[in-house]
């Protein structure tokens, strides 16, 4: 078959009369392409397109088109341009950009239904994976292939800040890269848009925090806000009855004793238990963590052997959404606070020096902070009240008790007033014995049993008892 009779002798030529979603994409040489979709239940019943500029953008859309009357949902979301090649038969190299302008635009007509949350499928069975583009849940992905999952690969469009080449996730060559796994594994592929949920449960609360003299958590919140709840709901409506992730994190079954036991990853270099502190056991109870057996090594050998493109590529290291760090700048341009000068005092309220707006400081901090001293000062707090920053020694910065809230337990017998836990401040940081002690409203107080730092309002103290996560909440203050 020749491609040109695609360009010459098109069907499926659109509009629909009445479409149920749309898609576009189109190239820097001018070719534009729409797919039309219309659908009865998870059945695509009607596909149209319309296209302008070359004849191969033309012959990819008319192809595509033609593949995907009488297909589920699925089987169009796991069609990839290699299918879309073979129906057009001999398409000439110079001209394959438009096949993945053609597969684009099927993506965006899919990405842009599924995104209606009235339209809700049929339970599958399937295992939905939270795919980032990155080497972990790409391997999760194949992992659970391999052991005979049925799988539905799903990423989140959550902003438009990415810079692709830096250590940030959720850029659009990320989402290209997950896209390429699951084609390679030959299963469906959803996008989900969350930019706007995203802005207002994560972007929104980190800028406020800053401005108030907080440190936020933004990974935590996108974990505890996003994934465990509105990505679960929206893998729930797509069919699938569980979700895995790329987490090096260990979580079973619940036991006689326990609801579910969530324990750190054989790997501590790469333990991401922390990130589950805030899980209720209804949402442990839907989410895999296959790599938590795995060191980072064995995962990236695994995806070497297999060949994948994202073997070797970079863990990401910043806030995804800031993507060159300056959280300062980020939190202005978004929010128009416009940090004020104010005094840099030690505890005695001596003034030291002058900082330049609370928002570019944070607890525990050394460097940058323009003052000279015999021996480090560190940042021991931030006084929004009186716009200053506060320093110290570095034992200044343990304390003996803090307070928490939004008090989360997991597995733990509910009836009890106080227990003994190791205490993480930091993800991935030192841990400290404490006796946590249970108050009213999901409020806790944390009692040290040696002063342990430093403690930064906004971010999250996680309990442990040995490599058991037991539960954490949002730090609130220090108390005595």
């Amino acid at each position: 078959m020749h491609w040109s009779r695609f360009f010459q002798e098109p069907q499926n030529v659109g509009p629909l009369p009445a479409p149920d979603t749309s898609g576009r994409a189109g190239g820097g040489c001018g070719d534009l392409i729409e797919i039309q979709l219309a659908f009865d239940g998870p059945v695509i019943v009607d596909a149209a397109f319309l296209a302008t500029g070359c004849p191969g953008a033309i012959a990819g859309a008319a192809a595509t088109a033609s593949l995907l009357v009488g297909r589920t949902i699925y089987e169009a979301a796991s069609l990839g341009t290699a299918d879309i090649q073979a129906e057009l038969g001999d398409m000439p190299p110079e001209r394959e950009s438009c096949v993945y302008l053609s597969e684009a635009a099927l993506a965006a007509a899919l990405e842009r239904y599924i995104g209606n949350t009235s339209v809700r499928l049929p339970v599958t069975g399937m295992t939905a994976v939270a795919m980032s583009g990155g080497v972990d849940s790409s391997m999760t992905a194949l992992r659970l292939q391999e052991s005979g999952e049925r799988l539905l690969g799903v990423t989140q469009r959550l902003h438009d800040f990415g810079v692709p080449g830096m250590r940030s996730c959720c850029t659009a060559a990320d989402l290209e890269d997950a896209r390429a796994v699951a084609a390679l594994g030959g299963f469906p592929h959803f996008v989900l848009d969350m930019r706007d949920e995203f802005a207002t449960e994560v972007i929104r609360p980190f800028c406020n925090a800053y401005v108030a003299g907080r440190t936020p958590n933004p990974c935590v919140d996108c974990n505890r806000r996003l994934r465990w709840k509105r990505l679960l709901d929206s893998v729930g409506r797509l069919g699938a009855t569980r979700l895995a992730t790329g987490h090096y994190a260990r979580i079973s079954a619940p036991d006689a004793e326990r609801q579910c036991v969530v324990r750190k990853a054989v790997d501590p270099a790469k333990d991401q238990s922390y990130m589950f502190w805030a899980a209720s056991p209804a949402v442990l109870s839907r989410l895999l963590t296959p790599l938590g057996e795995l060191t980072k090594e064995e995962v990236r050998e695994a995806a070497a052997e297999l060949q994948l493109s994202v073997a070797e590529k970079a863990d990401s290291q910043d806030v995804c959404f800031v993507p060159d760090g300056d959280y300062a700048a980020f939190v202005s341009r978004e929010t128009g606070h416009v940090p004020r000068p104010g005094p840099i005092v030690n505890a005695d309220g001596v003034q030291l020096g002058e900082h330049r707006g609370l928002i570019s400081y944070t607890i525990g901090q050394r460097r940058g902070l323009g003052v000279s001293a015999p021996e480090p000062l560190y940042v021991t707090g931030l006084d929004s009240k009186r716009n200053a920053v506060i320093v110290g020694k570095r034992a200044d910065l343990g304390v003996s008790k803090l307070t928490v809230s939004e008090l989360n337990l997991i597995g733990l017998n509910s009836q009890e007033s106080s227990f003994r836990g190791d205490v993480m401040l930091r993800y991935n940081g030192p841990t400290a014995t404490a006796t946590i002690h249970r108050l009213e409203n999901d409020r806790a107080i944390i009692e040290f049993d040696r002063p342990f730092g430093p403690v930064a309002p906004g971010q999250s103290a996680v309990f442990y008892d040995d490599e058991l996560l037991l539960g954490g909440g949002i730090i609130t203050g220090t108390c005595t």
